[in-house]
């Protein structure tokens, strides 16, 4: 790595009002490599970017800024309902500087607004052509812009504008495959510096350096994230080393203890023992000596036990400072025999497909898709090319205006990002049981513990979950019903969720053992869960 450094954290304290957000003398250099930034939802990525920008000031300590830094934030909603696509390249000044120009202004002000700018429009037009936004009318209202190419309009102001550090939170959610491997490369070929919030592996691997926020405070790996996979269960496994070295030791001690305790007892009841054959022998006993050996055998006990006490706390502290380090990453392990699907059956068949929108150019041109038995199918293609059009169809959403959609099963499930069929004001058993009318509390409560809501956790109301528990709790419902569906629908289930809830979800879906249809960008996610065929639609 270079030795320049472009931010500095120094000693940095900062804790984020009614969360559990809390960073403790923070002592960071990023220099100019590139930097991946993980942890799960809520553990504070989005706030330690917010210090990196200047967005969030420290507690305490101080924060170091060297050069020109751009942030691509992952909340659109920070720009108002007016800003156009201009104002969000940060061109809209420029622009109308040297259309003054043009016109003849020798105002020194339009001058200096285009210094080093004279070539911006071409850059504009070779930057969103990159992305496939170009032509596109810079007065269009930012808002009005789907979460792709807003996406790609915040990724583009980066390349228009060099800047010595780049801060990126989530870049890849809502990006086609095509936008991803432009930015892929862009980050392949930089020099600059950059820090990266991700959930997606293939770019992650794609850095020089990962910093995991935890619970526990924040950890640097220096390399890209197999590496850190690597060395993370490298970690884990000697925390449990010591874990179990400490749990031997602990158990030692006490028998240790225990024994210690044992002979002193055996030597009072041989100075009892002594005492009665003296009385026995002699019919009087040598008070002065019993005493004295008595007086002497209190002490002896007291001095075991306060010796042991001292072993037994220092030995269940070492243990709990082991326990303390450990990162419990549950598996979700189910049995999912019932959503077993015969190898010849004809799950999904689509023929001659055709629908387009009102004025608009058809989506679909006579679509073919067939799924046979337990097949694990993706569609992909550019945003705008119909995937999704293709899931309302398939679920009886729209009507085509041409073709045939059979269903070959009586039961499928759809899974969207939000998990839109939870209803919000009830808990997650509460949607259990509404979802799942012929099972009892116990069954639901049962069923929510294997996918990881355990007790209390099952009670959250549905408003208050994460994307990653939004998602678990999706899968809990449909996959653990009576009748559990032998076909799900995946539309961009990844998005927004950290790693840990997608290696959850991976989990329960290798269990499942019926056919599913998945749209999704995340190509590491859709590798994991046994994609055997893509579908590729392309742009009419």
């Amino acid at each position: 790595m270079t030795s320049i450094t472009r931010i500095l954290l120094n000693n940095v304290t900062f804790r984020l009002e009614q969360t559990p957000v809390a960073f403790a003398r923070i002592n960071l250099p990023f220099a100019d490599a590139k930097y991946g930034i993980v942890g799960k939802n809520g553990v504070g990525k989005t706030t330690l970017m917010r210090l990196l920008s200047g967005d969030l000031t420290p507690d305490s300590g101080s924060i170091q800024r060297f050069g020109t830094i751009i942030t691509v934030p992952q909340s659109h909603d920070e720009f108002g309902e007016q800003a156009t696509v201009s104002d969000v390249l940060g061109v809209t000044d420029i622009l109308a500087a040297l259309n003054r120009i043009s016109h003849g202004s020798i105002d020194e002000h339009d001058y200096e607004l285009a210094s080093n700018q004279w070539n911006i429009e071409q850059r504009i037009e070779d930057t969103l052509t990159q992305f496939g936004l170009w032509p596109i009318s810079l007065n269009t209202p930012f808002s009005q812009l789907s979460g792709g190419q807003k996406t790609k309009v915040l990724l583009a102001k980066t390349m228009i504008f060099p800047a010595d550090f780049l801060l990126f939170d989530e870049p890849t959610n809502n990006l086609d495959k095509t936008a991803r491997d432009v930015l892929y490369n862009y980050i392949d070929n930089a020099t600059k510096g950059m820090a990266i919030i991700s959930h997606d592996r293939t770019l992650l691997n794609r850095l020089d350096c990962i910093i995991e926020i935890n619970n526990l405070g924040i950890d640097t790996y220096g390399g890209n994230y197999d590496f850190y996979c690597e060395q993370k269960q490298l970690k884990q496994q000697a925390i449990a080393h010591e874990i179990q070295a400490r749990s031997e030791s602990l158990a030692k001690t006490k028998q240790t203890t225990q024994t210690r305790m044992e002979r002193h007892q055996q030597n009072e009841a041989r100075g009892r023992k002594e005492k009665r054959a003296q009385i026995s022998a002699k019919g009087r006993y040598d008070k002065i000596a019993i005493k004295s050996k008595k007086g002497r055998s209190e002490n002896t006990n007291r001095r075991i036990r306060t010796q042991a006490d001292k072993q037994l706390q220092n030995a269940q502290h070492l243990l709990a400072d082991a326990k303390a380090k450990r990162e419990v990453d549950e598996a979700i392990a189910i049995d999912l025999a019932a959503t077993h699907v015969p190898t010849s059956k004809i799950v999904l068949k689509i023929e001659t497909l055709c629908f387009q929108y009102p004025a608009s150019e058809p989506l679909l041109r006579d679509f073919e898709l067939q799924i046979i038995g337990p097949e694990r199918v993706a569609i992909s293609g550019p945003n705008g090319c119909g995937k999704s059009t293709l899931i309302k169809l398939i679920r009886k959403e729209r009507l085509p205006q041409r073709g045939k959609i059979h269903c070959g099963v009586e039961v499928s499930a759809y899974l969207d990002q939000t998990v839109s069929f939870l209803n919000p004001m009830k808990t997650i058993v509460e949607n259990f049981l509404v979802l799942n009318p012929e099972c009892t509390p116990n069954d639901a409560y049962a069923t929510l513990a294997a996918f990881k809501f355990r007790n209390k956790d099952a009670e959250k109301r549905s408003d208050t979950l994460s994307g990653g528990e939004r998602m678990r709790a999706g899968l809990a419902i449909t996959l653990m019903a009576k009748h559990p569906p032998q076909l799900i629908i995946l539309d961009e289930p990844t998005n927004h969720l950290d790693i840990a809830s997608i290696r959850a979800i991976e989990s329960a879906l290798s269990n499942y053992q019926g056919a599913i249809l998945a749209v999704s960008h995340d190509e590491v996610f859709l590798q994991n869960i046994g994609i055997t065929r893509t579908i590729y639609m392309n742009e009419a």
